[in-house]
């Protein structure tokens, strides 16, 4: 007799594809033998899919019209601006906008903007997901409860809840009361995965902790930052066993790497192809952090090229790659995050968000944060305390004292206790707003 998964990925999920007209199965099985693939394999098929790509770019795509040389480094970067004014030239003049499905990113500042893909390319991305999902011991049809912000589930998203076994449920603005209830019917199902955002994740870890629930496999996070304070929580909630898995994409429609073996990301290089810039465009070492550009290699009917997600990260440089890593995909060492998640300094010190996590992490005392930074010389801490302590004024001049050696005394740091901290206008937690 079949088990469940096995009648999900061997009936529904064909009669799935013939039904919606789709290849998922399909990008299932390339994805699988990607992984098998060499180093000198993914090194060819990314440069033969990158020239394919920038060929049919500057033949087909009306922006790139006067595009006379197809080098990667001689096409403009594409920023959000460009994405959002251009959206129609950037479109292939093979697909009709009217035929193509619109794909939306509110982004960190809560302006949109617009990328069209395939209904084929829709899936492309699906099956890569659930690949990495796969990276955490998940199999399609175990039991899985996922945040996600779009409470509005249509039937086919319905349809893929029932069948996957999923209790989707929303990401921000859960009372401390809901958090409980979904820990306490989580604990309750054998053999859980959770999927979503790693702050919210956090939050239900939080919850769980009277319950110490052990039913937990795996932890699939994206979205936002994964800090080590979430990990410490999840390890305490759920067990040290359970694995974490952390991802790095963006709502643009681009997955771009994944951690599985290593504590490195495994750049998904059939997929995208990545360059590390300083903020005149100009590659920087490997090791050194720099503005990230990608390049999708898999989207032809609105090819994004050079796109500047506003993120920052460092590339792992070559002579520092693991030896008996269990996949040959190039290596991201670090993700930064967002430009925005720097505090910069008059006397060019730029702390990262990771630092101040870092930091708070050792205070109970603080629930929550948040940085404001409005010009060089000065920051502004948010917090807001948690009732189950009793914060000190000794507290707060500790955590004032190692602000002022992580920034090499060059700013002047002000603390302002509230209530609520305001979320980002796309309804994710923002730990630094930089109005710089």
């Amino acid at each position: 007799m079949l088990s469940y998964n096995s009648f999900l990925n061997k009936i529904i999920l064909p009669i799935g594809d013939v039904f919606f007209g789709g290849s998922y199965t399909k990008f299932l099985n390339e994805w699988a033998e990607y992984d098998k693939k060499t180093e000198s394999e993914l090194i060819q098929l990314q440069h033969t899919r990158l020239k394919s790509i920038l060929e049919h770019a500057s033949t087909h795509v009306p922006f790139y019209k006067n595009q006379t040389h197809c080098e990667l480094d001689k096409f403009p970067i594409l920023t959000k601006d460009v994405l959002r004014e251009s959206v129609k030239d950037l479109v292939s003049n093979k697909h009709q906008i009217s035929n193509l499905l619109e794909n939306h990113s509110s982004g960190s500042t809560g302006v949109q903007s617009f990328t069209y893909m395939t209904k084929s390319h829709q899936f492309y991305l699906r099956a890569l997901q659930t690949h990495w999902w796969t990276w955490s011991g998940y199999n399609i049809g175990d039991r899985l409860l996922q945040f996600g912000i779009s409470q509005k589930r249509s039937f086919t998203k319905r349809l893929k809840d029932l069948f996957y076994r999923c209790d989707y449920v929303k990401a921000f603005g859960l009372s401390e009361e809901e958090l409980y209830a979904i820990s306490l019917r989580s604990s309750q199902r054998k053999n859980l995965y959770i999927a979503g955002y790693p702050s919210v994740i956090n939050e239900l870890a939080k919850s769980s902790l009277a319950l110490k629930p052990r039913n937990i496999k795996g932890i699939i996070c994206f979205g936002d930052k994964l800090f080590s304070h979430h990990i410490n929580n999840i390890s305490m909630a759920f067990g040290q066993n359970t694995k974490v898995l952390d991802t790095y994409g963006c709502a643009e429609g681009l997955l771009m790497a994944c951690k599985k073996d290593l504590p490195y990301y495994y750049i998904m290089s059939p997929h995208v192809f990545i360059e590390i810039v300083d903020d005149n465009g100009k590659a920087v070492s490997d090791g050194e952090m720099g503005n990230v550009l990608v390049t999708c290699l898999t989207n032809y009917a609105m090819p994004l090229i050079r796109y500047k997600l506003g993120d920052l990260a460092i590339k792992l440089p070559k002579e520092e790659y693991p030896k008996n890593r269990e996949l040959h995909y190039p290596l991201l060492k670090k993700i930064i995050g967002r430009e925005t998640d720097v505090v910069k300094t008059k006397k060019g010190v730029s702390i990262n968000v990771h630092s101040f996590t870092g930091i708070f992490e050792y205070y109970q005392d603080i629930k929550q944060f948040k940085i404001i930074q409005n010009d060089l010389e000065n920051i502004e801490v948010e917090y807001i305390l948690d009732t189950k302590h009793n914060s000190t004024t000794s507290a707060l001049n500790e955590i004032k004292r190692k602000f002022y050696l992580l920034t090499d005394n060059s700013i002047n740091i002000s603390f302002r206790q509230v209530e609520v901290i305001k979320p980002s206008k796309s309804g994710k937690p923002q730990i630094i707003e930089s109005n710089l």
